[in-house]
C-alpha cells in the first residue's frame, strides 16, 4: 500500500472512529444543543475513540483481517445486518431525543458512526461463531456432573435444576402472584364479567376452574398453588426437551450449560412461572412446538419413525393456539415451510397432522367454547390498536384537516373530543377507552358496535393516511420501537408481577392470600431482578436485544446457505411482528415467544457448522 493510500485509509479510520464514538456516547435526551449532545469529552470517550480508530485502520490495511478474508456474500450479509441495526438505533434514539435533535444532521452523524461499528461487531460475531462451530470437540470428556446431567439423565436432571431455581419463588410467592389479566380471566369464569373470547377461553376455564373448586373445597391457598406448580412443571419439561435436542445435535457442553442457566435462573422466567397469566403457559408450549420443528427438520428418519412425535407436534400446536391468540399465526406461517422441505413420501403424514391441528382448533373456537357460554366477538378491537393510535395522533396533530364527514364517522366510533388528549404513544388502552361501546360490555357483548362502523372507519383511516403519511409512520414507530431498540427498558408490568394484583381477591372470588411473613423474601427476589442494570446481563432484559439476535441469525443462515434452518426462526419472527402491532410497546411478556426461541436458534446455527 503506497503512502497516499495509507494516508487516505488513516483519515477514513479517524473520521469513522469519531463518528462511531459520537454515535455510541451521544446524549440526545437532555439537551437540544448539538455541541453538547456530541458528548465527546472525557477519558472514556478518548479511549473508545483510540480503540475504534486502531480497529478500523487494522481491518483496512491488514491482509489477515476479517474484512480481507470475507467473501462478497459475507460482506453484503453483515453489511445488511449493520444497516438494519443502525436504522433500529436511529428510530429508537429519535423517540426520546430532544425536539431540536430529531433526525436532521445529527441522525446523519449517528448513521455514519453506527454502520462501521455494527459491521465490525457483527463480522466478529459471525466469523467467530462460524469458525468455532467447525471445530470438533472429540476427545474432550465431560465432567461427572455434566455427563450425568446432559448425557445420562437429561429429562429428570434438567427438570430438577429448573425446579431448584424456581423453588425460592414458589415458596416466597405462595400460593401465587396474581396479574390483572389472570384475575380478569378468572372473573370471566365466575360470571362477574361477560365471558368473551377476548382472552383465550381455554386459559379462562383452566384458571377459573382451579380458583372456583379450591374455594368451594375450602383450600384456596393450596388450590391456587396448583397454577404455579403446573406452570413450573411445564417449563421444566420444555427446557428438558430443549436439552434433549441439544444432545441429539451434539451441542458443546458450554452451550448446554449456558442455555440451561438462561432458562432456569433468568429472573423473568422464574417470576412469571409463579404468576397467574396466560403468557406463563404459552412459553413452554411455544418452546415445545419449536423443539418438535427442529426434530422434524433435522432428524426426519427418527421423527417420522415414531407416531408419538407427530401426535406431540399436533398437541403442542393446538395448545399454543389455545393459550395466546398469536399462536395461530405461528402455526400458519411455520408449517407450510416445513411441509415444503420434507420429502414427498412424508408430506401426506404432515398434511394429515396440519388438518387435525386446524380442525380441532376450529372446532374448539367455533363450537365447543360457544356451547360452554363463551361469546364470540365479531371483531376484536386489539387487532386495530395501531390504527386507533394513528387516528388519535392524527386528531392531535392535524385537527384542522379532519373533514366534517370524517368527524361524523370517527365520532360514531370514538368519543372524538377525548381522542387527542388520550393519545399515549406506548399504550393503546387509553385510546381504546375512547370507544363509544366497549367490546364485551353489557350493551355491546359481541363487539358489534365497532364491527358496524369498521368499513367506514377504515375508509377515513386510509384517506387521512394519504394526507399525512409521516404522522402515521411516527405513530407506528412510537408504538413499536421498544421491540427492536435494545436501549429502552420494559414498559407496564416491567419484569414481572412482584407486587400481586388484588383484582380477583377484592371481588371475593377467592380467599387465597400470600403469606405476610414472606414479604421480605419477595422483596429480595424483586431486587434480584435489578440484574437488568448489570452490563451484559442487562441486555437479557431488553426486548430489542432478542429481535437483534433473530435478525443476526436469519441473515447468518442466509450467508451460510442454510435455508432449511431459516424455518426455525419463523416462530420468533412471527411473534416479533405481532409484538410490533400489539397494544403495548416494550411489554416483555409479549416478547416471550421470541425470547424463548433464541437459544434454540443459536443451537441450530451451531449444528449447521458441525455438519460441515
Amino acid at each position: 500500500m503506497n503512502n497516499q493510500k495509507k494516508i487516505g485509509t488513516a483519515a477514513f479510520a479517524v473520521l469513522a472512529g469519531i463518528c462511531s464514538t459520537v454515535a455510541i456516547f451521544a446524549d440526545v435526551e437532555s439537551t437540544g444543543n448539538l455541541s453538547v449532545a456530541l458528548n465527546g469529552a472525557g477519558m472514556t470517550q478518548l479511549v473508545a475513540l483510540a480503540a475504534l480508530v486502531y480497529l478500523y485502520y487494522q481491518q483496512l490495511i491488514n491482509s489477515n483481517s476479517m474484512w480481507h478474508q470475507q467473501k462478497l456474500r459475507e460482506r453484503m450479509g453483515y453489511g445488511l445486518v449493520a444497516l438494519i441495526f443502525t436504522v433500529c438505533m436511529i428510530i429508537g434514539k429519535e423517540q426520546t431525543a430532544h425536539e431540536d435533535l430529531k433526525y436532521g444532521l445529527f441522525a446523519v452523524v449517528m448513521f455514519t458512526g453506527y454502520v462501521p461499528a455494527f459491521y465490525l461487531l457483527v463480522s466478529f460475531c459471525g466469523d467467530w461463531f462460524y469458525k468455532r462451530s467447525l471445530q470438533q470437540d472429540a476427545g474432550k470428556k465431560p465432567g461427572k456432573l455434566t455427563d450425568w446431567l446432559f448425557e445420562k439423565h437429561v429429562v429428570p436432571g434438567v427438570m430438577l435444576v429448573v425446579f431448584l431455581c424456581r423453588l425460592p419463588y414458589l415458596i416466597s410467592f405462595f400460593p401465587c402472584s396474581m396479574s390483572w389479566d389472570g384475575g380478569a380471566q378468572i372473573s370471566n369464569f365466575y360470571g362477574r364479567e361477560i365471558f368473551t373470547n377476548h382472552h383465550p377461553p381455554f386459559v379462562s376455564f383452566f384458571y377459573g376452574a382451579i380458583a372456583w373448586y379450591s374455594q368451594k373445597w375450602g383450600c384456596a391457598n393450596l388450590g391456587m398453588f396448583l397454577i404455579p406448580l403446573i406452570q413450573t412443571t411445564l417449563s421444566a419439561f420444555a427446557v428438558a426437551q430443549v436439552c434433549v435436542i441439544l444432545k441429539k445435535m451434539k451441542s458443546p457442553y458450554w452451550m448446554r450449560w449456558g442455555i440451561l442457566v438462561y432458562y432456569a435462573a433468568f429472573t423473568v422466567w422464574c417470576i412469571f412461572d409463579v404468576t397467574v397469566i396466560k403468557d406463563s403457559l404459552y412459553v413452554p408450549f411455544a418452546l415445545l412446538f419449536g423443539v418438535q420443528i427442529v426434530y422434524c427438520l433435522f432428524f426426519q428418519e427418527e421423527f417420522f419413525a415414531k407416531k408419538q412425535n407427530i401426535v406431540l407436534l399436533v398437541l403442542y400446536a393446538i395448545m399454543m393456539t389455545q393459550i395466546r391468540n398469536n399462536g395461530i399465526f405461528v402455526l400458519l406461517f411455520t408449517l407450510p415451510f416445513v411441509f415444503f422441505v420434507i420429502p414427498n413420501k412424508r408430506k401426506i403424514c404432515m398434511a394429515v397432522a396440519v388438518v387435525v391441528m386446524l380442525g380441532i382448533t376450529a372446532l374448539l373456537d367455533n363450537c365447543v367454547y360457544p356451547a360452554l357460554g363463551v361469546i364470540s366477538l365479531e371483531d376484536k378491537v386489539d387487532t386495530y390498536c395501531i390504527l386507533f393510535q394513528q387516528t388519535a395522533k392524527y386528531a392531535k396533530e392535524h385537527p384542522e384537516d379532519v373533514t366534517d364527514e370524517e368527524r361524523v364517522v370517527l365520532d360514531a366510533v370514538f368519543d372524538y373530543d377525548e381522542l387527542p388528549s388520550n393519545y399515549e404513544p406506548h399504550l393503546a388502552d387509553w385510546v381504546k377507552n375512547c370507544l363509544r361501546e366497549q367490546e364485551g360490555s353489557e350493551t355491546n357483548p359481541t363487539g358489534s358496535h365497532f364491527a358496524t362502523f369498521k368499513k367506514d372507519y377504515l375508509k377515513v383511516w386510509f384517506a387521512q393516511f394519504l394526507r399525512h403519511p409521516l404522522t402515521y409512520i411516527d405513530a407506528f414507530f412510537e408504538c413499536s420501537y421498544g421491540y427492536y431498540y435494545p436501549e429502552v427498558g420494559t414498559y407496564k408490568e416491567g419484569l414481572g408481577f412482584y407486587v400481586e394484583e388484588r383484582y380477583m381477591f377484592t371481588e371475593s372470588m377467592s380467599d387465597a392470600k400470600q403469606i405476610e411473613q414472606l414479604a421480605p423474601a419477595r422483596f429480595l427476589l424483586e431486587q434480584l431482578s435489578k440484574l437488568e442494570h448489570v452490563p451484559g446481563i442487562g441486555m437479557l432484559y431488553r426486548c430489542g436485544f432478542y429481535a437483534w439476535c433473530v435478525i443476526f441469525a436469519f441473515v447468518y443462515l442466509i450467508i451460510r446457505k442454510k435455508y432449511v434452518s431459516l424455518i426455525v426462526t419463523i416462530p420468533a419472527i412471527v411473534n416479533l411482528l405481532v409484538c410490533m402491532i400489539s397494544p403495548v410497546n416494550t411489554c416483555i411478556r409479549y416478547a416471550f415467544g421470541t425470547m424463548c426461541m433464541v437459544p434454540v436458534i443459536l443451537a441450530v446455527m451451531w449444528y449447521q457448522g458441525k455438519k460441515e
